[in-house]
């Protein structure tokens, strides 16, 4: 039986959405009468419209601004690198609570922090390994490698061929991270099965996503492909719809974004490993404007929260088979219990990732 568990994070959104409309409040969020200093949020990212990672926080961001009665605005500094510091900078100037992602932003941040003491910094997305010691700083480290576990068994279950792909974005550990679980949860599935990846080299380049998906599907026979490529996965997506396989999406509920405005394209996907980011951050900015956020610390957050796990919408529940579909939440109630450990890139020896990844390629 499937862990209710699983669900708190989503069961936390619902529940804010239903005090918006309950007795008299300071804002839609309930009496934040001690903490009504808070007047504002604001979410910084390179770029939003990738119709995944930074859309889905942005919409968490967004909604809690409604909700609790703030203001909320996305800030975007693009891709170039050295605008981080003066968006960052400035945003904290102006805004009580900013939400970020990434390394590169909350190591910027180390160096400006205590010029800041009385806004509110969340930083989501970040590295396991990173050590914490910013006492206005809330870290949210998703355990990946545990929603890829789900992702690659339950690729290997509906594949008619033994091979899935992936098609990634750079070659680092964070991504690999999710390789690692990709690998494990086919393996664990199907112990004979093969699993295609290629990296794209970055995050935008759709056409070679498409390439690289094409190559996957026609050389090495992979029917269910996967992609953890951001905006250039997209055009997996594409390559999928061309050749008539399954495509699992990466972040987001990808078919969500689709099933509207390319139907063809939103058929195609699966599913999607969904990193909850519009659970996680409305949770937290909630939790930040009622004073209950232990700012100075990390947590970690995977499938027993309900934070890493695979998007069973409508669409998952008509096309997966129910014996598949009891399969994968046996999988979650492991996975959740501590009975399977899903190894994770983060600390693994590069000889022992490749050996991994190289002893299952097609």
């Amino acid at each position: 039986m499937k862990k209710t568990i699983a669900s708190l994070l989503a069961l936390t959104l619902a529940a804010g959405a239903l005090l918006a409309g309950c007795g008299d409040q300071k804002g839609a969020g309930g009496d934040t009468s001690e903490k009504s200093d808070l007047r504002n949020v604001a979410f910084i990212t390179g770029a939003l419209g990738d119709k995944s990672f930074a859309d889905l926080a942005w919409a968490g961001v967004k909604k809690a601004g409604e909700d609790y009665g703030i203001e909320a605005k996305a800030v975007e500094y693009g891709t170039d690198k050295a605008k981080i510091a003066p968006t960052l900078l400035d945003t904290a100037e102006n805004y009580d609570i900013v939400v970020f992602t990434g390394n590169e932003v909350i190591e910027t941040l180390e160096q400006y922090y205590q010029d800041y003491p009385n806004t509110k910094f969340i930083g989501f997305d970040i590295d396991p390994d990173y050590e914490l010691h910013m006492e206005n700083v809330f870290a949210i480290t998703y355990m990946q490698h545990q929603g890829e576990f789900l992702a690659g068994a339950l690729a290997q279950k509906m594949s008619n061929t033994g091979t899935i792909g992936c098609v990634l974005g750079n070659d680092s550990t964070g991504i690999n991270d999710f390789l690692v679980g990709y690998i494990q949860g086919s393996t664990y599935a199907n112990p004979e099965g093969k699993v295609a990846s290629s990296y794209v080299g970055g995050y935008t380049d759709t056409a070679k996503a498409k390439e690289l998906a094409l190559v996957q599907i026609s050389q090495s026979g992979a029917d269910v492909l996967h992609q953890v490529a951001g905006g250039a996965g997209l055009g997996l997506f594409s390559a999928c719809q061309e050749r008539k396989v399954w495509g699992i999406g990466v972040d987001a509920d990808q078919r969500e974004f689709f099933v509207d405005s390319k139907p063809e394209i939103a058929d195609v996907i699966l599913t999607s490993m969904t990193k909850r980011n519009d659970t996680s951050l409305y949770k937290t900015i909630g939790e930040t404007i009622k004073g209950e956020t232990p700012y100075g610390t990390k947590v970690k957050w995977g499938v027993k929260e309900g934070a890493t796990v695979l998007a069973e919408n409508d669409y998952y529940q008509k096309q997966v088979p129910q014996e598949t579909r009891d399969y994968i939440d046996g999988l979650e109630d492991k996975i959740s219990s501590g009975e399977l450990k899903v190894q994770t890139a983060y600390g693994m020896e590069q000889s022992v990732f490749v050996q991994m990844r190289d002893g299952v390629k097609p």
